[in-house]
């Protein structure tokens, strides 16, 4: 079994009213993988993606890539993506034509995104810039 994890830098905040439309989106900001090695060369196979909530911030995805073969979920992604221009909630009651209270993130995502945190505070610290405030 493989565990890969990212994190990307800090992007610039600009105020929504200043963005061009193609400025608003979402924007990778970390992930986390876990490969199992039994998906063979050419063996068919399909992703299921969906939503696992979201925080004030950012949305949090989870792709599982599941074989036809046997329905063995052979690689797990998960990836926090970082809403530009507005705010998670206001893209869901967009979407939902009504206000929507986000679900309770699972306990192990929760963890992941402490995680997160705390490894950009020693990052940051260790790059001289703790004093710096960033959006996670």
């Amino acid at each position: 079994m493989a565990v890969f994890t990212e994190q990307d830098s800090e992007p610039t905040k600009v105020p929504t009213h200043q963005l061009h439309p193609s400025e608003r989106g979402t924007e990778l900001r970390a992930f986390h993988v876990v490969i199992h090695p039994s998906l063979q060369r050419y063996e068919p196979f399909e992703v299921r993606t969906r939503l696992l909530g979201w925080d004030d911030r950012a949305f949090y995805l989870e792709a599982r890539f599941v074989s036809l073969r046997d329905g063995f979920v052979c690689a797990l992604l998960r990836s926090r993506q970082h809403v530009l221009g507005t705010s998670p909630d206001r893209v869901v009651q967009h979407l939902c034509k009504r206000r929507v209270e986000p679900p309770e993130l699972p306990e192990d995502l929760r963890h992941w995104i402490t995680y997160n945190e705390a490894s950009s505070q020693l990052l940051r610290a260790e790059s001289g810039l703790s004093d710096v405030v960033k959006d996670q």
